[in-house]
């Protein structure tokens, strides 16, 4: 008698090698469709793996040309409008859209004289890359109140961004602010933008004081006081870079805004710039420019703009301008001079901004007192989209004559 152990040894001896078999198989069929997979896998990444011929804008805007080994040259003092820029590089013929609204209210404390104003701005940025090397950008704003300087008569504005865009009909208006296109040629040594410019936004540069919509709201530290620009209109602007350190750039614009003519009143503007101690805690940007006004037989004036940064969380800066007397008696302005230091930290994960700055004026007449002025300001982020800015500002000598104000103001931000 065969013993019944055996038996079932045998009998499960053979099952296991049946299942092993189908096992087996379908691991063949099961890699048989990987394999299938893995050559259109291949087909596939031989069409997304090809250079993209923009990709070599994005590296011009981000690493080797204007914005990270030469000082930063911004396209706006709307800081968010670079992230766009590089990214809207990546997607040819797209048009893109973003912008921001800012909401400032400003209170006069002195009894004699109390008043309170209330401005309110929104700007729309429309932009698109087309071909190789091809940016175009389009600033549409409008504006509502004209700030302070209803009441104060200044030299210097208490509101840079006051100044309504609303008819004299009562009709609330959009204005074109920038319009132009931005090419990068022979091999990206040189930038031109041309169109509709804004001059301020390629001289007179300060990575403290520039932004009225960031930073501090007197006029006197946005700008150079005693640049004689024009207001934004039709020209141009080429920059070329030496040692991917130093920079020049030359631009020429009508001296009103308008298209008649448009070769004649050209005013003219040259500068250049470089970076010192670049990628450390100390990095440091230094802008020099002249210009000549045709508007006044081509008199002449300078300026020169540097901030500095220091061990990461504080900034420095300082402008200083002077005019020729001649374009000072047109202007109203002989020269001006400003300072300033900015304090950076984190709070609850958002960027909190200290600012300080003060500055003067010295009119050209030599009759009236220079007019001075202090602001103190502390900005709170609230997420990537909202800030909140209180402001102190003091203004003495207002206007070159013996008036004072004293302002507290709340700015609230919206960037989309």
């Amino acid at each position: 008698m065969v013993p019944t152990l055996s038996l079932e040894a045998q009998t499960r001896d053979s099952t296991g090698a049946i299942n092993c078999e189908e096992v087996f198989r379908e691991i063949d069929s099961l890699k048989t469709v990987i394999d299938s997979l893995g050559r259109k896998v291949d087909m596939i990444n031989k069409y997304i793996d090809k250079p993209n011929t923009f990709d070599s804008l994005l590296t011009v805007i981000q690493n080797e040309s204007d914005t990270s080994i030469i000082p930063d040259d911004q396209r706006s003092r709307r800081k968010q409008l670079d992230v766009l820029l590089e990214y809207i590089s990546q997607r040819p013929g797209q048009l893109f859209f973003n912008g921001q609204a800012n909401s400032i209210i400003q209170n006069n404390l002195v009894t004699k004289d109390k008043f309170s104003t209330g401005v309110g701005s929104i700007n729309f940025f429309a932009s698109s890359s087309f071909g190789n090397n091809a940016i175009i950008f389009v600033d549409l704003e409008a504006i509502g109140g004209n700030g302070p300087d209803e009441f104060a008569e200044t030299i210097s504005s208490l509101n840079g961004d006051a100044g309504s865009t609303q008819s004299t009909d009562g009709l609330d208006r959009i204005t074109v602010n920038e319009a132009w296109a931005e090419f990068l040629l022979l091999d990206d040594i040189f930038t031109i933008a041309v169109g509709k410019i804004d001059l301020t936004n390629y001289f007179d540069n300060n990575d403290v004081a520039n932004d009225e919509n960031a930073q501090f709201i007197s006029g006197m530290f946005i700008n150079n006081a005693s640049f004689s620009v024009p207001s934004n209109s039709p020209g141009i602007r080429i920059r070329t870079t030496l040692l991917k350190r130093f920079y020049v750039q030359v631009a020429f614009s009508k001296a009103e805004n308008t298209g008649r003519r448009i070769f004649n009143d050209i005013y003219k503007a040259v500068g250049f710039g470089f970076k010192m101690f670049p990628f450390s805690d100390f990095e440091a940007h230094l802008h020099v420019f002249g210009y000549a006004q045709p508007l006044v037989e081509d008199r002449y004036g300078f300026g020169l703009s540097i901030d500095q940064t220091i061990a990461k969380l504080f900034k420095v800066f300082g402008r200083i301008g002077n005019n020729e007397n001649m374009l000072a008696d047109w202007f109203g302005i002989k020269s001006s001079f400003s300072a300033g230091v900015q304090f950076e930290e984190n709070i609850f994960g958002e960027s909190t901004l200290i600012g300080l700055a003060y500055g003067s004026v010295k009119p050209a007449d030599v009759f009236l007192k220079n007019e001075k002025s202090t602001e103190l300001y502390l900005k709170q982020s609230i997420n990537n989209w909202i800030s909140v800015s209180a402001h102190l500002q003091h203004i003495w000598d207002t206007g070159g004559a013996n008036g004072k104000y004293t302002l507290i103001g709340l700015r609230v931000n919206f960037s989309y």
